[in-house]
């Protein structure tokens, strides 16, 4: 009877579209002006895979991105090209900084289904990385891409890990993998 439940209750949990930890990247060694990676495309700039000991302003959380690269000139990181369909997805990151003195903001797109501004204030804990999550609703299938677009000058910035989006189940989908468990287990 729990193996029913515990298997119904697992289809409803929400799908991942797309995911980035970033510890894979250079065979998980950070490094400056960084753009060979896996699944984003830098334009505009340049961005750095900082952590596990180099520039490593996190301990113990692997690599992530510093959005104001080491060129003084902030980065514009793209994601592959992602299928989306109808449907509310969770997008989902975590926030930090590096440190400067520059303009530390940067635009956070998903094509035309949301835009959101970023800014460090300078009233924030910035010792420990904050998870971010936004509700979006997509109105349609396409391909969209996520953006982070870093403004800032100097070389360090705005930091980026564990980057997802993800399909949340609709109620109706909820209440019909309910009802199928429920079901299920009546059967038995």
């Amino acid at each position: 009877m729990l193996v029913s439940l515990t298997f119904s209750s697992s289809q409803l949990s929400a799908q991942v579209v797309f995911q980035d930890d970033f510890n894979a990247e250079n065979g998980g060694v950070g490094a400056a002006a960084y753009n060979g990676f896996a699944q984003w495309t830098v334009s505009d700039g340049s961005v750095d895979i900082i952590g596990n000991g180099f520039f490593d302003f996190y301990p113990g959380n692997g690599l992530y991105v510093d959005l104001d690269g080491a060129t003084a000139d902030a980065g514009k990181l793209t994601s592959t090209p992602i299928a989306l369909s109808a449907g509310t997805y969770m997008l989902k990151f975590a926030l930090g900084y590096a440190g400067g003195f520059g303009n530390d903001q940067f635009a956070l797109t998903l094509g035309p289904h949301y835009s959101e501004v970023f800014a460090k204030t300078g009233t924030e804990d910035m010792s420990v990385l904050h998870p971010i999550t936004r509700s979006i609703v997509v109105g349609g299938p396409g391909l969209e891409s996520i953006v982070f677009d870093h403004a800032g000058g100097d070389n360090f910035g705005l930091v980026i890990d564990n980057v997802s989006l993800e399909l949340v189940p609709e109620p109706s989908t909820l209440v019909l993998l309910a009802l199928g468990g429920f079901c299920g287990l009546r059967r038995k």
